[in-house]
């Protein structure tokens, strides 16, 4: 018996060296534990995947001489990555010999935001934070004044490299577009999106997205998948998607907009064109509104959509009339699609609010989070 257990032990031990990739995986448990065996935490069970994980990542030196349990050297590949990514930062942070010219084009305080973005859930490293204000303040430079204002829009993870993505008013209207088939400025592409996978480049690192049709808001609702991170993938789907992964992008990102993009009631207003436009409302009327107490803005009522979500159709505003080529009559569609009403209501059944530090935490500075629950936006 006991000999059955030594075979045992020794199959086991074989076992756990196989590995198709190349890895051994005897050999990274006893790295684990002579981890453990050093550095001792005090939670050494509950910490056991993450101790698992930063050697995967800093195997130990077996070698005496260098350092028994010592973290490995980096590789020759490994610090040439490293010096490469080091000197792109470097050109994201020199101070430039002129002062570049003011083009008007505002920039967020990306650091502040990032705090107040931490309390609902959603975490930059610092560095990371710094590097993004950073690109961003280098792409605000770049663009013409007709932007306006840049706002990080968000960070969209992929197969691979995340897209970090900033938003900014389109700065021209495209030309010669088939408004049956896509809207303008007035519509789903009132907005421009600038993306980036390299934020350590700088201005150069951005793209900008193309506008988005209807057809493409519309297939992009009725199918999942995971994005690759290449901006130039092709978009395999069922029904077929017209575009590339850059286009699959741009209309997921129209989706968001109109199904999330809520405010404080009273924050927005309409004008009075026809049809009417939202727009913020004057500042006598925001400081009679504001501040507002939390426990008040815990209220889905208490919110409005101030960006007017895309209809069945992938549209803002109504469809153009359309002619009939041969009599030349108005041709009347077979379903009328409503539009969504400016500064619409929440539904209270797909949104959820808590305050942030709330209970005995709520404080003047507290801030209240709004979490969308439908996953498929609109």
């Amino acid at each position: 018996l006991h000999k059955n257990k030594m075979s045992t032990a020794a199959e086991l031990r074989q076992l756990l060296k196989v590995d198709g990739n190349g890895k051994d995986l005897y050999e990274h448990l006893t790295e684990v534990l002579m981890r453990i065996l050093i550095e001792r935490p005090k939670n050494a069970y509950d910490a056991f995947e993450l101790i698992s994980a930063e050697v995967k990542e800093n195997p130990l030196s077996p070698d005496p001489e260098y350092g028994l349990g010592k973290p490995l050297p980096l590789s020759a590949s490994q610090l040439d990555k490293q010096y490469t990514w080091t000197s792109k930062c470097a050109a994201l942070f020199k101070v430039p010999d002129e002062p570049p010219e003011d083009n008007g084009v505002k920039f967020p305080d990306l650091i502040d935001e990032l705090s107040v973005i931490e309390w609902a859930g959603i975490s930059f490293e610092k560095g990371e934070s710094f590097r993004l204000y950073l690109s961003i303040k280098k792409l605000a430079e770049s663009l013409p004044a007709d932007v306006e204002r840049l706002r990080f829009f968000g960070k969209i993870l992929t197969r691979s490299l995340p897209y970090y993505i900033v938003e900014g008013v389109s700065p021209e209207e495209e030309e010669n577009i088939v408004e049956t088939k896509q809207e303008g400025k007035a519509g789903a592409n009132k907005y421009a999106y600038w993306v980036s996978q390299h934020i350590e480049l700088g201005a150069s690192g951005w793209v900008k997205l193309p506008n988005v049709t209807m057809d493409q808001v519309v297939k992009s609702r009725q199918f999942k998948r995971f994005l690759t991170g290449d901006l130039d993938a092709p978009v395999p789907s069922y029904p077929p998607f017209e575009g590339k992964e850059r286009n699959l992008l741009r209309a997921t990102i129209a989706r968001i907009v109109g199904a999330t993009s809520i405010s404080p009631d009273g924050f927005f207003t309409l004008n009075e064109d026809d049809p009417p436009a939202v727009v913020a409302a004057e500042p006598e009327a925001i400081n009679e509104a504001f501040p507002k107490p939390s426990s008040e803005l815990k209220e889905p009522d208490a919110w409005r959509h101030h960006e007017i979500d895309l209809n069945k159709l992938g549209r803002v505003q109504a469809m153009p009339e359309q002619l009939d080529e041969t009599s030349g009559e108005v041709v009347v569609p077979d379903e009328e699609v409503e539009l969504t009403p400016s500064l619409d209501s929440l539904k209270p059944e797909l949104w959820s609010f808590r305050v942030c530090p709330g209970g005995a935490g709520v404080a003047a500075g507290s801030v209240v989070v709004a979490r969308l629950l439908n996953k498929q936006y609109s």
